[in-house]
């Protein structure tokens, strides 16, 4: 089963010359063999890649062989830094590895070559495509020959010359029988002209090896997109990779005989910077060729350049987290053998630590260092183990003489937090102008979407939806999935706030997929206590419970103890919903949950666990009522401290749980809570007399009369709801299906069990450059079933945001009754990966 073998079209080989390969590939197939590895060698141009593959296609018509291509970069300065590519191209990112970000750079040669041996005990075939001369190659196919040990897997080595590697048994096959270039590619070389010759000599210049098209067109400031294409027909251009280019190893020391090093080493570093300044300034798409700009970065961290800092942070999102780690390993790595230390990696090495799971180890290795950015991140580190105080108290020794974007918008967090919401809006407005006045849209990003955290915590849930969703463009606009993961995970909570409950599980399924994707452990317990949320608001206890104490059990592995105190005061509150959740445990629940809010620094949570145990205790009945008056005071004096005036009134309504049916039922029926709360929330709370305080309640602070006002409130709309069919995928010339449904909310008519529902019509038309079928209305039923739904063919006819706009009619009457604009970005078709549809931006509401 050959896997990413390089085609003929890929290594441009001269067709006059012969190759003689090995006769015998049963080698490849045998059990044991004394001899694991097979080294095929020729100077460049000789087609020892295709040999290769040659060789690997003709073991596989005999038996099934797994082959895995491993490319040997001029970057790969270290024999584990081949293993790492091999580890990677494996598909395997096993637990230890991440353990290796933080640990001494000596280490992680033997860590992965037990790893890797782990992953080749089946059958592989590994091609070491390009190992270089001298010491480095033996080094190399040393350390290649103890990772086959015990194994049944074995390798197959390119290279320009024999290796005699004393103490190792290769088998060595000449592949070449004419030994110089041909002259065919200096005919195409010089055939060539324009974007094309430009190209090729920026290429023989640049340090860097492998690239994409946009790194091309970044490289030289033109499109090289037929550049590229026509370079690699003429076979001056390899591909090893779909999408990936290289210049063919033959032309580069040809390149400028007539220069010596010094120049050659000044050209490249100017180009390198020039490239740099390309990205920092935002006209490069890192999105496309981060490996490529990976190693920029290194070249630069090497040379002290004052670039550098300013690209790592604009790589930071792709060398963090599960999809960076390859990659900051290699840098950290590679970092270490050619300066002998690796401190400007150190913080990013911890952030990424925390970020996959481990804030502990972070904490511990931000600890020593003495800097602001090290400060801030030990606060960010704090706050994910949920001890608010502690991190609060980190962020007020970080300077301030210059407003710091990420350390307001923290601040605002850590005050979202704790539920005490005063100067919350201020700090984050200031946080957006400082990240536009330095030109980070990352950390603008962050921002707004903590401001729309903040406007639902207000109760304002359209508010926050349409902040989230600009954040969510930002972050798919960067790359940053985990950043993308975390609007997720919000916009779930904006439709379980909404009423809308089945839709909010599987937005919160979807982005827990991503979190666990991003191996964002804390993103994915958050994304699970949701879940159980909506479970008790679908009336589903019993299921709530197993989910509130997985998510317990997740938070205190990660630990988050901030995560693991609500899912204890949920846990603590659920017998009140019925199902099958034990009184006696609640009280249990709702102490500890108390004791850790205090001890964190969390008000809102505390006010909460003391009014929910005054009212355990007097549905047990274990206190008289002077003490439960003192707790139930407690309770509005803690509320009273945060300003949040809608705990009051729940407090003042739980008092009078106990007077006359005549006077408890009409206070909940009171309008002091209706001014806080939409009246869906309160529906069950006001019509039943035995009813708890709705779960909406604890994760939200509204102000007063923030659902007034706005029109028809959000649970009695209907919502047009659009999804991108076929893989999510909307490319270029490509047809997409576009599936379109009408849902209405919990308190429109139409969710009536009686309603009848009538016929619509939906028109969708292009506002870019797409063709939309059919061009007619089509028609559809107010409902979220698919029969009832209706369905377009999208068809863009260029790359980037498209624009639609939806209009929906009443059949019978013709009249409009919504508009909606949506967004969806294309890709070329080629490579990369497409964004979702997001929810549409209403225009007007029926």
């Amino acid at each position: 089963m050959t896997d990413r073998l390089p085609d003929e079209p890929m290594f441009f080989v001269d067709p006059h010359w012969r190759h003689t390969l090995p006769r015998d590939t049963k080698w490849l197939l045998k059990e044991h063999v004394g001899r694991p590895i097979l080294e095929l060698y020729g100077p460049s141009g000789a087609g020892n890649s295709l040999a290769a593959a040659k060789v690997v296609r003709a073991a596989d018509r005999k038996g099934r062989v797994a082959a895995r291509w491993v490319p040997v970069l001029r970057c790969d300065t270290a024999p584990e830094l081949v293993l790492l590519r091999l580890l990677e191209t494996l598909g395997a990112t096993p637990e230890p590895l991440f353990g290796m970000l933080l640990a001494a750079p000596d280490d992680l040669a033997p860590m992965l070559t037990a790893l890797c041996r782990e992953q080749l005990m089946l059958r592989s075939v590994v091609v070491l495509d390009g190992v270089p001369r001298g010491e480095p190659g033996i080094a190399l196919l040393r350390l290649v020959a103890r990772t086959l040990q015990g194994t049944n897997s074995r390798a197959v080595a390119t290279s320009r010359s024999r290796h005699a590697v004393p103490g190792l048994r290769l088998t060595s096959h000449r592949v070449w029988t004419r030994p110089r270039f041909d002259e065919r590619y200096e005919e195409a070389r010089t055939r060539r002209g324009g974007t094309a010759r430009s190209l090729l000599d920026a290429l023989g210049r640049w340090q860097g090896e492998e690239f994409t098209v946009p790194v091309a067109t970044a490289l030289c400031s033109v499109d090289c997109r037929e550049a590229v294409r026509s370079l690699h027909i003429d076979g001056l251009l390899q591909q090893p990779w779909p999408g990936r280019y290289r210049l063919h190893p033959a032309l580069r020391p040809e390149t400028h005989p007539e220069s010596d090093a010094s120049q050659e080493a000044e050209s490249a570093a100017s180009l390198d910077t020039a490239l740099a300044r390309t990205v920092i300034e935002g006209h490069a798409d890192v999105r496309e060729g981060t490996d490529a700009y990976a190693d920029l970065a290194l070249r630069l961290l090497c040379r002290r350049a004052p670039e550098a800092p300013a690209l790592m942070g604009v790589l930071e999102p792709h060398l963090t987290g599960k999809r960076g780690l390859f990659r900051l390993l290699r840098l950290k790595q590679s970092l270490w053998h050619a300066t002998g230390d690796w401190e400007p990696v150190r913080i990013l090495a911890a952030v990424s630590a925390r970020e996959t799971g481990n804030p502990l180890q972070a904490s511990h290795a931000l600890k020593p260092q003495r800097s602001p950015r090290a400060a801030l991140e030990d606060a960010v580190t704090q706050h994910h183990t949920g001890r608010l105080a502690v991190a609060a108290t980190a962020l007020d020794e970080i300077p301030a003489d210059v407003p710091n974007g990420w350390v307001l918008h923290t601040r605002a967090a850590i005050l979202c937090d704790m539920g005490d919401l005063q100067g919350a809006d201020r700090l984050l407005r200031r946080a957006v102008e400082a990240h536009q006045v330095k030109g980070d849209p990352r950390g603008e990003a962050w921002a707004v979407h903590h401001y729309g955290r903040l406007r639902l915590l207000r109760g304002d849930p359209e508010e926050a939806r349409k902040r989230l969703e600009t954040a969510l463009h930002m972050f798919i606009g960067i790359g940053d999935l985990r950043g993308e993961a975390w609007v997720k995970t919000e916009l779930g909570r904006v439709q379980l706030f909404g009423g809308a409950c089945e839709e909010a599980i599987e937005g919160l399924r979807a982005a827990r997929a991503l979190h666990k994707s991003n191996r964002d452990v804390r993103g994915a317990a958050w994304t699970l206590l949701y879940t159980g949320l909506a479970r008790v608001d679908l009336g589903r206890p019993e299921r709530a419970k197993d989910v509130f104490t997985q998510a317990f059990m997740e938070f205190r592995g990660i630990p988050d103890l901030l995560g693991a105190a609500w899912a204890e005061h949920f846990l603590g509150i659920l017998p009140w919903f019925g199902g099958e959740a034990p009184w006696s445990n609640a009280e249990l629940f709702l102490r500890r949950a108390h004791t850790d809010f205090n001890a964190l620094g969390c008000p809102h949570g505390l006010a909460w666990s003391t009014l929910e145990l005054a009212e355990f205790r007097r549905h047990a009945r274990t206190r008289p009522r002077q003490a439960l008056d003192e707790e139930y005071g407690a309770a509005r004096v803690e509320f009273e401290a945060i300003d949040d005036r809608a705990g009051e009134q729940w407090v003042a309504s739980a008092r009078y749980a106990d007077a006359p049916a005549s006077l408890a039922f009409p206070r909940r029926k009171s309008r002091q809570l209706s001014d806080f709360y939409p009246p869906h929330v309160l529906r069950d709370y006001t019509q039943a007399p035995d009813a708890a305080i709705p779960f909406a309640a604890r994760y939200t602070i509204p102000e007063r009369g923030v659902h007034v006002g706005r029109g028809t409130p959000a649970a009695a709309e209907s919502h047009v709801r659009l999804l991108l069919l076929d893989n999510d995928k909307a490319t270029t010339g490509t047809a997409s299906r576009i599936a379109l449904h009408i849902t209405p909310g919990p308190d429109h008519p139409w969710s009536t069990p009686a309603a009848v529902l009538p016929w619509l019509t939906a028109r969708a038309t292009p506002l870019t450059a797409a063709d939309i079928e059919p061009v007619h209305a089509v028609t559809l039923k107010p409902s979220p079933p698919d029969p009832d739904g209706a369905e377009f063919l999208f068809t863009p006819r260029r790359a980037g945001r498209h624009r639609l706009l939806l209009t929906i009619e009443d059949s019978a009457t013709a009249t409009v009754l919504q508009q909606v604009e949506t967004y969806i970005d294309v890709t070329d078709g080629e490579h990369g990966a497409p964004d979702d549809a997001l929810s549409p931006e209403a225009l007007r509401r029926a």
